[in-house]
């Protein structure tokens, strides 16, 4: 698939079918969550992937599918065949603006924009995307960070962005949002000013 179409075809998906990922394909997809842009190379970004049905529903209830499915809703996070929580370390910005070749550079404390988190957001799109390519379905929650990261071990240093849940679509219900349609180019690009 092409850029292009797989931009296109993206969307978050809250129903899979039980069929597992191919591992290669999961393997692709994790690769390209590492090829994006990370500021001084600090590749601070990691995942964590979790395919454990027991640990699946585990997180689904510290993510309070439950009450989503009270609210009339069916279950997806603990349907999802995977989960790949995206974490970012600004420890890890720290340590190489530390380094004798960011001499002079401002260090992170300094940054008006923590591009730690920046970067953890572009690998989460490649995550996204290249499920997409892959001709998986992806969509993304956010979650308690301290709960999760504690039952999955995540050390303090790694702070989650968030779950991305990985698998082949199954029929859903579209949200509601989308009845809203996307914002036209004229108000959401400006050239040369505002």
């Amino acid at each position: 698939m092409d850029f292009a179409e797989a931009v296109r075809r993206r969307r978050m998906v809250r129903a899979y079918r039980p069929d597992p990922v191919e591992p290669a394909a999961l393997e692709r997809i994790l690769d390209a969550a590492t090829r994006g842009p990370s500021a001084g190379f600090s590749q601070g970004q990691t995942c964590v992937v979790v395919t454990d049905a027991d640990d699946r529903r585990r997180i689904a209830e510290l993510c309070d599918e439950p009450a989503y499915v009270a609210r009339g809703f069916d279950p997806w996070i603990s349907q999802a065949p995977v989960h790949v929580v995206v974490c970012t370390s600004r420890t890890a910005y720290e340590r190489r603006y530390a380094e004798p070749d960011k001499a002079g550079s401002d260090p992170p404390a300094a940054w008006d924009v923590p591009f730690w988190w920046v970067d953890a957001g572009a690998a989460l799109m490649l995550l996204l995307l290249a499920a997409t390519n892959e001709g998986l379905a992806a969509g993304f929650q956010s979650i308690d960070g301290a709960a999760v990261g504690a039952f999955l071990g995540i050390p303090p240093e790694h702070a989650p962005l968030g779950l991305v849940t990985i698998g082949h679509p199954a029929p859903d219900r579209p949200s509601g949002s989308l009845r809203r349609g996307r914002r036209p180019a004229v108000e959401t690009v400006h050239h040369g000013r505002w």
